[in-house]
């Protein structure tokens, strides 16, 4: 994914058209302030993808660890353990 590096005063200045390039152009831009990266402005299909692919992999790590300890806990069991 290509993407720029812009800084927050700039971005106020190009709002419109830094949601255009998310948009429609499929391009990140990633917004600075005082020299650091702090925030990435990405098009909405690109956001869904991310947030699939993280759900996908949370799934393949809980059933690595139910495999791998083969123990399950009642609801019960759990509230008692973190005090609800």
């Amino acid at each position: 994914m290509s993407y720029s590096v812009i800084t927050t005063q700039d971005a106020r200045k190009n709002f419109s058209d830094i949601i255009s390039k998310a948009a429609f152009g499929k391009e990140a831009t990633v917004i600075s302030r005082s020299g650091k990266n702090v925030v990435a402005v990405i098009s909405f299909e690109d956001y869904e993808f991310y947030q699939q692919l993280e759900d996908k992999l949370d799934g393949e790590l809980a059933v690595a660890r139910l495999a791998k300890n083969n123990k399950r806990h009642s609801l019960e069991e759990v509230e008692a353990k973190l005090g609800l």
